[in-house]
This record gives C-alpha cells, sequence and structure tokens, in this order.
C-alpha cells in the first residue's frame, strides 16, 4: 500500500514537471536594498534631516549649529557606534519626501509616529508622548466650540500633525480658516500679534517654550485639549533595517539610563 502511494507522488511530480510546474522558491524580501539595509563597509555617515525651528527639540542657531533635545540624543546615538553626522535642516513639509528619496537619513525633530506616515517611512521606538492643544490668547472669554466656529484665522504648522487636526476639524464642519506657517514658533507668534485667534500646538512645544519664555506665558492660555496622547519616534527608509535596528538599540539603552533624565530636565521636558 506504501508503496502504491509513493509511486502516485512520484508520478505526479513527474507530470507536474512536464507541464512546467515547479516548487515555488521562497520569497524574496519585498523592500529594496537600500543605503543601510545592512551594515555598511568602512566610515558611517548619518544625514540627520530636521527642522530648525522646533524648540527644544531642535534649533539652528544663528552661528549654524543645531541644539535640542533630539540633537543630544542623535550625538549620543553616533557616539555610541562611531558614526559621523552631517546635519540638514530641512522645510518640515516636504521632509517624509526627502528621507525616501535619500536627500536624508534619519529624521530626529518631534516627529510624530502616525499611520499615514509609516505607509512611507518606518519608526524607531517611541521616546516621547505630548498631546495637540487649542491655544488662545489669555482674555478670550470664548469656548472650544465658540473659537471653532468663529470664522476666524487659527494657525498651524504646516505639514505638522497640528496641520493636520485642522484639517479634520473643518472636514467635521467646523468654521474657521486655516493660517499655515512654517513652524510652531510661527503659529504661536501669530496668535500672540493678533493674526490669528488660536494656535493648534502640541504640549512637547508649548511647555517648554512658555517657561523660556515668561512673557508670552502671560498673554496665553490652553483652552482644550485635542484627541489622545501622541508620541515622537525617529523616521528611517523601511528598507534601512540595520540603521533602524541600531538606532533601537542605542535609543533603548540611553532610555534607560540616568542620562536620559538629565537631558529631559536639560531642555525643559521633564
Amino acid at each position: 500500500m506504501v508503496g502504491r502511494y509513493i509511486a502516485v507522488l512520484l508520478l505526479g511530480l513527474l507530470v507536474g514537471a512536464a507541464l512546467g510546474y515547479a516548487i515555488p522558491k521562497q520569497e524574496e524580501c519585498l523592500l529594496e536594498r537600500s543605503k543601510f539595509s545592512y551594515p555598511p563597509s568602512g566610515e558611517v555617515t548619518i544625514v540627520y534631516g530636521f527642522d530648525a525651528n522646533y524648540p527644544p527639540f531642535t534649533v539652528m542657531q544663528p552661528d549654524g549649529k543645531p541644539v535640542g533635545f533630539d540633537v543630544d540624543v542623535m550625538n549620543l546615538i553616533a557616539e555610541k557606534y562611531g558614526w559621523k553626522i552631517v546635519y540638514k535642516p530641512w522645510d518640515w513639509s516636504t521632509i517624509v519626501a526627502a528621507l525616501e528619496n535619500g536627500d536624508i537619513d534619519v529624521i530626529a525633530s518631534g516627529m510624530t509616529f502616525t499611520a499615514e506616515r509609516s505607509q512611507k517611512i518606518w519608526f524607531s521606538v517611541p521616546y516621547y508622548t505630548y498631546v495637540h492643544q487649542l491655544v488662545v490668547r489669555s482674555e478670550d472669554k470664548r469656548s472650544l466650540d465658540e473659537i471653532l466656529n468663529s470664522n476666524e484665522y487659527i494657525a498651524v504648522q504646516v505639514g505638522s500633525t497640528a496641520d493636520k487636526w485642522a484639517d479634520k476639524l473643518l472636514k467635521a464642519g467646523y468654521k474657521f480658516k486655516k493660517l499655515g506657517l512654517d513652524s510652531y514658533v510661527a503659529a504661536l507668534e501669530a496668535l500672540l500679534d493678533g493674526r490669528a485667534s488660536a494656535v493648534i500646538t502640541d504640549s512637547a512645544f508649548l511647555e517648554p517654550y512658555l517657561k523660556r519664555n515668561p512673557a508670552a506665558a502671560d498673554r496665553v492660555k490652553v483652552l482644550g485639549n485635542l484627541g489622545a496622547p501622541k508620541t515622537y519616534a525617529i523616521a528611517t527608509r523601511p528598507q534601512d533595517k540595520w540603521l533602524r535596528d541600531k538606532i533601537n538599540e542605542a535609543l533603548e539603552e540611553l532610555m534607560n539610563s540616568p542620562k536620559w533624565n538629565e537631558l529631559l530636565k536639560k531642555w525643559g521636558l521633564d
């Protein structure tokens, strides 16, 4: 009986071969090989893309030197592995495309991990949590609903998650005008100088900024939070698995060390 089954099996294989069928080969990875898919040979140079005006995470100083919480984090990661970093400030509205196109290798600049972005780029482990907020001038007595239906300008940074929040609210039927600017700092300034009646921002920017600018703190107030908490993570190309693994290893090591709390305190994020 067993011999008959074996004969039938062999016959089936022979017929399949004659008809052009073959045992399928193992599928290759769907992601094309990229700059940091595997360990590179020689010196590793990381082109680091960031927002030049997003305190306290990334700020380009007048002397051309970048500073901030995320800058410190990337420098410590590079120091661990002996990498060289090339700093490249980039317009936030096109920074994801810059990563996809290979103009930069990572984004570490208070970038929110979102489902939409993760369709194009992949993220490290998250390292900071915040909430979106609607902020108005201190003397404004209107409710959140009244502000959102005021037909007045609400300022946002173009390309940010605050920008996405404004679009979501407009799509839901709220009646205001969106004022898109190039940074959270510029959006807050628009509120302070009267060009906008409110600003959608996030607590990761606002709280440290107001600590360092008490005059501005006296002039604004948080009217309410928008949605659930969000997280920041370091962005890489999907193909760059080796780079992402190394970043995750160093980032988790740093977050579990006393140095992490020192960095949070240094930049007013504690």
